[in-house]
Protein backbone atom coordinates (compact mmCIF):
# COMPACT_ATOMS: atom_id res chain seq x y z
CA UNK A 1 0.00 0.00 0.00
CA UNK A 2 1.15 3.32 -1.04
CA UNK A 3 1.02 5.73 2.07
CA UNK A 4 -0.74 8.77 1.57
CA UNK A 5 -0.16 12.06 3.17
CA UNK A 6 -2.36 15.23 4.08
CA UNK A 7 -1.09 18.76 4.26
CA UNK A 8 -2.99 21.01 6.12
CA UNK A 9 -2.30 24.33 5.66
CA UNK A 10 -3.76 27.17 8.34
CA UNK A 11 -4.39 31.14 7.03
CA UNK A 12 -4.42 33.19 10.47
CA UNK A 13 -6.18 36.38 9.58
CA UNK A 14 -5.61 39.04 11.54
CA UNK A 15 -9.59 40.02 13.22
CA UNK A 16 -8.68 43.40 14.18
CA UNK A 17 -9.00 44.79 10.47
CA UNK A 18 -12.23 42.71 10.49
CA UNK A 19 -13.45 44.28 13.54
CA UNK A 20 -12.55 47.74 13.39
CA UNK A 21 -13.96 48.01 9.97
CA UNK A 22 -17.41 48.55 11.25
CA UNK A 23 -16.74 50.64 14.33
CA UNK A 24 -16.07 54.20 14.12
CA UNK A 25 -14.99 56.26 17.43
CA UNK A 26 -16.90 59.17 19.02
CA UNK A 27 -15.10 62.07 20.53
CA UNK A 28 -16.23 64.26 24.17
CA UNK A 29 -16.57 67.74 24.25
CA UNK A 30 -13.90 68.15 26.69
CA UNK A 31 -10.28 69.07 26.27
CA UNK A 32 -9.25 66.08 27.57
CA UNK A 33 -10.68 63.74 25.08
CA UNK A 34 -8.10 62.38 22.28
CA UNK A 35 -5.71 60.23 21.34
CA UNK A 36 -2.35 61.24 20.64
CA UNK A 37 1.07 59.49 20.33
CA UNK A 38 4.59 60.40 19.57
CA UNK A 39 6.62 60.05 16.61
CA UNK A 40 10.56 60.54 15.53
CA UNK A 41 10.70 59.69 11.87
CA UNK A 42 7.95 61.11 9.40
CA UNK A 43 10.43 60.95 6.04
CA UNK A 44 7.33 58.83 4.50
CA UNK A 45 5.51 62.02 4.47
CA UNK A 46 8.11 65.09 3.79
CA UNK A 47 7.10 65.50 0.18
CA UNK A 48 3.58 64.39 -0.45
CA UNK A 49 0.70 63.09 1.86
CA UNK A 50 -3.24 62.71 1.91
CA UNK A 51 -5.44 62.64 4.75
CA UNK A 52 -9.31 61.79 4.67
CA UNK A 53 -11.36 60.63 6.78
CA UNK A 54 -15.28 60.21 7.34
CA UNK A 55 -16.84 62.76 9.81
CA UNK A 56 -19.60 64.00 11.61
CA UNK A 57 -19.50 66.98 13.72
CA UNK A 58 -21.71 66.97 17.02
CA UNK A 59 -20.29 69.44 18.79
CA UNK A 60 -19.90 73.27 17.91
CA UNK A 61 -16.40 74.31 19.16
CA UNK A 62 -15.29 77.40 17.06
CA UNK A 63 -12.16 75.62 15.59
CA UNK A 64 -12.58 71.88 15.44
CA UNK A 65 -9.70 69.79 14.85
CA UNK A 66 -9.60 66.20 13.16
CA UNK A 67 -5.98 65.94 13.59
CA UNK A 68 -2.87 67.30 13.98
CA UNK A 69 0.82 66.96 13.23
CA UNK A 70 2.96 69.41 15.35
CA UNK A 71 6.51 69.15 14.62
CA UNK A 72 7.78 72.54 16.01
CA UNK A 73 7.56 73.67 12.25
CA UNK A 74 6.02 72.30 8.97
CA UNK A 75 3.20 70.29 10.07
CA UNK A 76 -0.60 69.36 8.95
CA UNK A 77 -3.67 70.27 10.82
CA UNK A 78 -7.20 69.13 9.83
CA UNK A 79 -10.37 70.57 10.70
CA UNK A 80 -13.83 69.61 10.81
CA UNK A 81 -15.35 72.92 10.15
CA UNK A 82 -13.03 74.32 7.24
CA UNK A 83 -11.46 77.12 9.18
CA UNK A 84 -8.30 74.84 8.98
CA UNK A 85 -6.81 72.72 6.09
CA UNK A 86 -3.14 73.97 6.91
CA UNK A 87 -0.07 72.46 6.10
CA UNK A 88 3.18 73.80 6.80
CA UNK A 89 2.37 77.48 7.24
CA UNK A 90 -0.10 78.08 5.07
CA UNK A 91 -4.12 77.98 5.74
CA UNK A 92 -6.66 77.13 3.56
CA UNK A 93 -9.98 78.59 5.21
CA UNK A 94 -13.28 76.60 3.72
CA UNK A 95 -15.81 78.08 6.35
CA UNK A 96 -18.31 78.66 4.24
CA UNK A 97 -17.79 75.28 1.51
CA UNK A 98 -17.50 73.18 5.38
CA UNK A 99 -21.29 75.59 6.62
CA UNK A 100 -23.01 73.97 3.86
CA UNK A 101 -22.80 70.49 5.70
CA UNK A 102 -25.38 70.31 8.41
CA UNK A 103 -23.96 69.17 11.79
CA UNK A 104 -25.12 65.37 12.57
CA UNK A 105 -24.84 64.28 9.22
CA UNK A 106 -21.53 62.19 7.83
CA UNK A 107 -19.15 63.53 5.24
CA UNK A 108 -16.40 62.75 3.62
CA UNK A 109 -12.91 64.93 3.79
CA UNK A 110 -9.91 64.57 2.22
CA UNK A 111 -6.52 66.73 1.81
CA UNK A 112 -3.47 66.50 0.12
CA UNK A 113 -0.59 68.39 -0.54
CA UNK A 114 2.74 67.67 -2.92
CA UNK A 115 6.20 69.58 -2.50
CA UNK A 116 5.70 68.97 -6.52
CA UNK A 117 3.48 71.82 -7.13
CA UNK A 118 3.62 72.79 -3.35
CA UNK A 119 -0.76 73.37 -2.75
CA UNK A 120 -2.98 72.03 -0.59
CA UNK A 121 -6.31 70.50 -2.27
CA UNK A 122 -9.19 69.34 -0.07
CA UNK A 123 -12.04 67.73 -1.63
CA UNK A 124 -15.51 67.35 0.56
CA UNK A 125 -17.60 64.19 -0.68
CA UNK A 126 -15.66 63.75 -3.44
CA UNK A 127 -15.61 66.80 -5.12
CA UNK A 128 -12.59 70.00 -4.65
CA UNK A 129 -13.72 72.62 -2.31
CA UNK A 130 -10.24 74.51 -2.60
CA UNK A 131 -6.64 74.61 -2.80
CA UNK A 132 -4.36 77.17 -1.86
CA UNK A 133 -0.21 77.57 -2.46
CA UNK A 134 2.11 76.89 0.62
CA UNK A 135 5.48 78.10 1.57
CA UNK A 136 8.46 76.19 -0.68
CA UNK A 137 9.09 73.90 2.40
CA UNK A 138 8.98 70.06 3.36
CA UNK A 139 7.09 68.10 6.60
CA UNK A 140 8.51 66.82 9.37
CA UNK A 141 10.82 64.56 8.03
CA UNK A 142 13.40 63.29 11.28
CA UNK A 143 12.42 65.96 13.82
CA UNK A 144 10.54 64.67 16.76
CA UNK A 145 7.04 65.49 16.57
CA UNK A 146 3.40 64.05 17.78
CA UNK A 147 -0.11 64.09 16.46
CA UNK A 148 -2.88 64.13 18.42
CA UNK A 149 -6.72 63.27 16.87
CA UNK A 150 -9.86 65.08 18.41
CA UNK A 151 -7.58 68.63 19.69
CA UNK A 152 -4.46 70.51 18.56
CA UNK A 153 -1.12 68.59 19.23
CA UNK A 154 1.10 71.94 20.30
CA UNK A 155 -2.07 72.96 23.37
CA UNK A 156 -5.55 71.01 24.11
CA UNK A 157 -7.56 74.05 24.40
CA UNK A 158 -11.84 74.41 24.02
CA UNK A 159 -11.86 75.99 20.89
CA UNK A 160 -10.08 72.90 19.26
CA UNK A 161 -12.09 70.70 20.89
CA UNK A 162 -13.62 68.30 17.82
CA UNK A 163 -16.55 66.40 19.62
CA UNK A 164 -17.71 64.20 17.00
CA UNK A 165 -17.49 60.97 15.27
CA UNK A 166 -14.24 59.72 13.22
CA UNK A 167 -14.52 56.69 10.52
CA UNK A 168 -11.61 55.83 8.40
CA UNK A 169 -9.04 58.31 9.25
CA UNK A 170 -6.48 57.26 6.97
CA UNK A 171 -2.94 59.22 6.02
CA UNK A 172 -1.27 58.19 2.68
CA UNK A 173 2.22 58.32 1.57
CA UNK A 174 1.25 60.15 -1.37
CA UNK A 175 -1.52 62.48 -3.50
CA UNK A 176 -4.61 60.58 -4.12
CA UNK A 177 -5.98 61.18 -7.15
CA UNK A 178 -9.46 62.50 -7.77
CA UNK A 179 -10.80 59.44 -8.85
CA UNK A 180 -9.78 57.76 -6.24
CA UNK A 181 -10.99 60.57 -3.46
CA UNK A 182 -14.22 60.04 -5.56
CA UNK A 183 -14.69 56.35 -5.24
CA UNK A 184 -13.67 56.35 -1.25
CA UNK A 185 -16.01 59.11 -0.35
CA UNK A 186 -19.00 57.18 -2.77
CA UNK A 187 -19.59 55.26 0.18
CA UNK A 188 -18.48 55.05 3.65
CA UNK A 189 -18.75 51.15 3.82
CA UNK A 190 -16.39 50.63 1.00
CA UNK A 191 -13.16 48.94 1.16
CA UNK A 192 -11.51 51.64 -0.47
CA UNK A 193 -9.26 52.17 2.09
CA UNK A 194 -8.34 49.14 2.23
CA UNK A 195 -7.23 48.49 -1.40
CA UNK A 196 -5.08 51.47 -1.27
CA UNK A 197 -3.14 49.64 1.73
CA UNK A 198 -0.19 50.26 -0.08
CA UNK A 199 0.26 53.19 0.78
CA UNK A 200 -1.14 54.25 4.11
CA UNK A 201 1.27 55.30 6.50
CA UNK A 202 -1.01 55.64 9.46
CA UNK A 203 -3.82 53.36 9.08
CA UNK A 204 -7.01 53.57 10.95
CA UNK A 205 -6.70 50.33 12.32
CA UNK A 206 -3.46 51.52 13.99
CA UNK A 207 -4.90 54.72 14.96
CA UNK A 208 -7.95 53.06 16.39
CA UNK A 209 -5.72 50.46 18.64
CA UNK A 210 -3.70 53.44 20.25
CA UNK A 211 -4.00 54.68 23.55
CA UNK A 212 -7.12 57.10 24.22
CA UNK A 213 -7.54 60.05 27.01
CA UNK A 214 -10.95 60.90 28.31
CA UNK A 215 -14.27 60.19 26.83
CA UNK A 216 -13.14 58.30 23.49
CA UNK A 217 -15.83 55.43 22.90
CA UNK A 218 -16.51 53.00 19.93
CA UNK A 219 -19.43 53.45 17.96
CA UNK A 220 -20.62 50.75 15.49
CA UNK A 221 -21.26 51.79 11.71
CA UNK A 222 -21.60 49.85 8.86
CA UNK A 223 -23.60 46.69 10.83
CA UNK A 224 -25.23 45.07 8.36
CA UNK A 225 -22.44 45.78 5.34
CA UNK A 226 -23.86 48.66 3.83
CA UNK A 227 -24.56 52.46 4.84
CA UNK A 228 -26.52 55.36 3.15
CA UNK A 229 -23.92 56.63 0.47
CA UNK A 230 -23.12 60.16 0.62
CA UNK A 231 -24.03 61.05 -2.94
CA UNK A 232 -24.24 57.67 -4.67
CA UNK A 233 -25.36 54.51 -4.03
CA UNK A 234 -24.99 51.15 -5.45
CA UNK A 235 -28.30 49.09 -7.41
CA UNK A 236 -29.17 45.54 -7.31
CA UNK A 237 -26.82 44.75 -10.30
CA UNK A 238 -23.50 46.17 -8.50
CA UNK A 239 -23.71 49.51 -10.60
CA UNK A 240 -22.98 52.54 -9.50
CA UNK A 241 -25.76 55.02 -10.10
CA UNK A 242 -26.37 59.06 -9.24
CA UNK A 243 -28.60 59.78 -6.93
CA UNK A 244 -31.05 62.54 -6.41
CA UNK A 245 -28.69 64.88 -4.16
CA UNK A 246 -26.28 64.74 -7.07
CA UNK A 247 -29.14 64.85 -10.02
CA UNK A 248 -30.61 68.61 -8.15
CA UNK A 249 -27.01 69.51 -8.16
CA UNK A 250 -26.09 69.05 -11.88
CA UNK A 251 -29.47 70.47 -12.57
CA UNK A 252 -28.19 73.52 -10.87
CA UNK A 253 -25.01 73.50 -12.08
CA UNK A 254 -26.23 73.15 -15.64
CA UNK A 255 -28.56 76.13 -15.21
CA UNK A 256 -25.64 78.11 -13.48
CA UNK A 257 -23.95 77.11 -16.67
CA UNK A 258 -26.75 78.58 -19.02
CA UNK A 259 -26.95 81.81 -17.05
CA UNK A 260 -22.94 82.31 -17.32
CA UNK A 261 -22.80 81.72 -21.12
CA UNK A 262 -26.42 84.07 -21.41
CA UNK A 263 -23.82 86.74 -19.30
CA UNK A 264 -20.81 85.73 -21.22
CA UNK A 265 -22.40 86.55 -24.41
CA UNK A 266 -23.91 89.62 -23.25
CA UNK A 267 -20.61 90.68 -22.34
CA UNK A 268 -19.13 89.75 -25.42
CA UNK A 269 -21.53 91.61 -27.61
CA UNK A 270 -21.17 94.93 -25.29
CA UNK A 271 -17.16 94.22 -26.06
CA UNK A 272 -17.73 93.83 -29.86
CA UNK A 273 -20.25 97.24 -29.55
CA UNK A 274 -17.47 99.31 -27.63
CA UNK A 275 -14.59 97.76 -30.09
CA UNK A 276 -16.52 98.79 -33.06
CA UNK A 277 -16.73 102.46 -31.27
CA UNK A 278 -12.77 102.33 -30.62
CA UNK A 279 -12.20 101.43 -34.15
CA UNK A 280 -14.36 103.91 -35.14
CA UNK A 281 -12.53 106.58 -33.10
CA UNK A 282 -9.56 105.51 -33.93
CA UNK A 283 -10.24 105.61 -37.58
CA UNK A 284 -11.16 109.24 -37.05
CA UNK A 285 -8.19 110.14 -34.97
CA UNK A 286 -5.86 108.51 -37.84
CA UNK A 287 -7.73 110.67 -40.51
CA UNK A 288 -7.35 114.21 -38.58
CA UNK A 289 -4.13 113.04 -37.92
CA UNK A 290 -3.49 112.65 -41.71
CA UNK A 291 -4.87 116.20 -42.36
CA UNK A 292 -3.22 117.82 -39.39
CA UNK A 293 0.28 116.65 -41.06
CA UNK A 294 -1.08 117.62 -44.71
CA UNK A 295 -1.69 120.92 -43.22
CA UNK A 296 1.82 121.09 -41.55
CA UNK A 297 3.82 120.26 -45.18
CA UNK A 298 1.63 123.22 -46.71
CA UNK A 299 2.29 125.60 -43.86
CA UNK A 300 6.35 124.44 -44.01
CA UNK A 301 5.74 125.07 -47.80
CA UNK A 302 4.21 128.44 -47.74
CA UNK A 303 6.62 129.17 -44.68
CA UNK A 304 9.36 128.62 -47.34
CA UNK A 305 8.12 130.91 -49.82
CA UNK A 306 7.39 134.05 -47.68
CA UNK A 307 11.25 133.07 -46.62
CA UNK A 308 12.21 133.55 -49.83
CA UNK A 309 9.88 135.83 -50.76
CA UNK A 310 11.20 138.23 -47.70
CA UNK A 311 14.82 137.91 -48.69
CA UNK A 312 13.84 139.03 -52.32
CA UNK A 313 11.71 142.08 -50.58
CA UNK A 314 15.09 142.70 -48.25
CA UNK A 315 17.51 142.59 -51.19
CA UNK A 316 15.53 145.15 -53.61
CA UNK A 317 14.53 147.52 -50.39
CA UNK A 318 18.27 147.52 -49.99
CA UNK A 319 18.86 148.12 -53.64
CA UNK A 320 16.63 150.64 -53.82
CA UNK A 321 17.62 152.46 -50.32
CA UNK A 322 21.54 152.35 -51.97
CA UNK A 323 20.11 154.08 -55.29
CA UNK A 324 18.64 156.78 -52.79
CA UNK A 325 21.68 157.32 -51.75
CA UNK A 326 23.46 157.21 -54.31
CA UNK A 327 20.99 159.63 -56.31
CA UNK A 328 20.96 162.35 -53.26
CA UNK A 329 24.65 162.04 -52.71
CA UNK A 330 24.66 162.77 -56.88
CA UNK A 331 21.67 165.73 -56.57
CA UNK A 332 23.99 167.86 -54.05
CA UNK A 333 27.03 166.95 -56.12
CA UNK A 334 25.21 168.74 -59.08
CA UNK A 335 24.04 171.38 -56.62
CA UNK A 336 27.73 172.65 -55.50
CA UNK A 337 28.74 172.28 -59.15
CA UNK A 338 26.27 175.16 -59.72
CA UNK A 339 28.00 177.35 -57.79
CA UNK A 340 31.29 176.38 -60.47
CA UNK A 341 28.86 177.41 -63.63
CA UNK A 342 29.66 180.44 -65.44
CA UNK A 343 26.66 182.33 -64.06
CA UNK A 344 27.84 182.23 -60.56
CA UNK A 345 31.61 182.46 -60.87
CA UNK A 346 33.78 185.22 -59.79
CA UNK A 347 30.90 186.81 -58.68
CA UNK A 348 29.52 187.78 -55.47
CA UNK A 349 27.93 184.91 -53.72
CA UNK A 350 24.74 185.88 -51.60
CA UNK A 351 22.27 184.74 -49.65
CA UNK A 352 19.79 184.66 -52.78
CA UNK A 353 22.48 182.43 -54.95
CA UNK A 354 22.52 179.68 -52.16
CA UNK A 355 18.39 179.96 -51.58
CA UNK A 356 18.35 179.37 -55.24
CA UNK A 357 20.78 176.58 -55.98
CA UNK A 358 18.92 174.66 -53.10
CA UNK A 359 22.14 174.13 -50.94
CA UNK A 360 20.80 175.97 -47.95
CA UNK A 361 19.10 172.31 -46.88
CA UNK A 362 22.15 170.42 -48.03
CA UNK A 363 23.39 168.48 -44.63
CA UNK A 364 26.93 167.76 -43.42
CA UNK A 365 29.50 169.37 -41.13
CA UNK A 366 30.99 171.29 -43.51
CA UNK A 367 29.01 173.02 -46.39
CA UNK A 368 31.35 173.44 -48.38
CA UNK A 369 34.47 175.08 -50.14
CA UNK A 370 33.99 178.28 -52.13
CA UNK A 371 37.26 179.10 -54.31
CA UNK A 372 37.05 182.15 -56.80
CA UNK A 373 34.18 183.98 -55.14
CA UNK A 374 33.41 186.39 -52.88
CA UNK A 375 30.93 185.72 -50.14
CA UNK A 376 29.26 188.76 -47.93
CA UNK A 377 29.27 188.73 -44.36
CA UNK A 378 25.44 188.84 -44.13
CA UNK A 379 25.16 185.16 -46.23
CA UNK A 380 28.32 183.58 -43.40
CA UNK A 381 25.87 185.09 -41.15
CA UNK A 382 22.72 183.14 -42.48
CA UNK A 383 24.55 180.09 -43.39
CA UNK A 384 26.17 179.82 -39.63
CA UNK A 385 22.46 180.35 -38.01
CA UNK A 386 20.71 177.64 -40.88
CA UNK A 387 23.16 174.69 -40.31
CA UNK A 388 25.84 176.05 -37.35
CA UNK A 389 28.71 174.68 -39.41
CA UNK A 390 31.79 176.07 -40.09
CA UNK A 391 32.64 178.77 -43.11
CA UNK A 392 36.10 179.36 -44.38
CA UNK A 393 36.86 181.96 -46.49
CA UNK A 394 40.03 181.97 -48.42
Amino acid sequence: MIPVFFAFIFVVVSPSIAEDSNKALRFGNTTNDHITWAVSDLTELETQLSVCSWVRRLFNAPYPVIIHYYPHTHGFLLGSRGNHNYVVGRNLNLRTKYGEIPDGEWFHVCMTWSSTDYTTIVYLNGEMAGSKLTRHKTIGGTRDGKFTVGNAASSKHPTYIFGGDLYKLNIFKRVLSVQEVRKMSANMCSDEEVRLNEFRSFRWEDIFSKPRSGSVTEISVCTDGQAPAVDQEEDSTGQTVISEGILERLESTEQELTETKQQLATIQSTMSEELAIVKSTLAEISKKLESTEQELAETKLNLAQSEEKLRNVTETWNQTLSEIEADKEEEVSSRWDALYSEKYLDKKLTKEMIQETGLESTDGDILGLFVGVTITEDLIDYLKQRHDDTVICL
